[in-house]
């Protein structure tokens, strides 16, 4: 039986109506970069600004010492974040994307979406079902086909679901598909490269109108999602 965790049916954009024609129309990715993400200004700071984005690691400083020659200087307390200067160019684009066991673990009643999903816009467009499958083949073919863009990951991934760690108990490595839990709500499906020359960068999968809806966003959340048996 396969594990429902790895079963994706709901992949959503939320933003704001004026953006929608471009978003179904050219397929229109608007990607910032980190350095964007870390700099952005909120009234809520777990919504879109993370000075925590770009993280190489991030260790507990009471199992971390510093040493000088021979003499280890140790007492510190919190954390100790490390970072490689050049992520901060690496561009994202950021959409929420549910498992069934998401919604499984949200229990009988089903799985609300927050409410902090407003303060990304008005309008939710849905991509579900298999046109997941068809909107990630085009993601990748304009991938491939832009020559400017680039993945100096070993794996070649540039499209992966967040996972997502204590600040607290966290002591290790991370990279760009790492976030700490207080943005664990967002349910992040991320996409992540870098270009040639540095700073935003507009990526084009093609028109999608056919495999997507548009909902209001505040609709949208005010209903669970839940699984139930397909009528015979």
């Amino acid at each position: 039986m396969e594990d429902p965790n790895n079963i994706y049916r709901v992949l959503i954009k939320f933003m704001d109506e004026s953006y929608v024609d471009s978003f179904l129309g050219e397929g229109l990715l608007y990607m910032n970069n980190i350095n964007f993400f870390k700099e952005y200004e909120d009234t809520d700071v777990a919504l879109r600004s993370d000075i925590h984005e770009g993280l190489a690691a991030s260790l507990k400083a009471s199992d971390v010492v510093i040493k000088i020659g021979d003499h280890e200087v140790d007492g510190a307390i919190g954390k100790v974040d490390f970072r490689y200067n050049h992520e901060g160019e690496t561009n994202i684009y950021s959409m929420g994307k549910i498992s069934d066991g998401d919604i499984l673990n949200a229990g009988e009643n089903g799985l609300y979406l927050s409410e902090k999903f407003n303060g990304f816009g008005n309008k939710a467009v849905l991509i579900s079902g298999s046109n997941i499958v068809e909107f990630e083949r085009r993601l990748k073919k304009a991938i491939e086909d832009s020559e400017d863009i680039y993945t100096p990951r070993e794996d070649g991934v540039v499209a992966k679901q967040v996972t997502y760690l204590s600040r607290d108990e966290h002591h290790g490595q991370m990279d760009v598909f790492n976030k700490f839990d207080e943005y664990i709500w967002q349910y992040e499906w991320r996409i992540t490269f870098k270009q040639k020359i540095p700073g935003p960068y507009a990526l084009k999968i093609g028109d999608i109108s056919n495999i997507a809806t548009v909902h209001d966003t505040a609709s949208l959340i005010s209903q669970p999602l839940r699984l139930v048996q397909k009528s015979l």
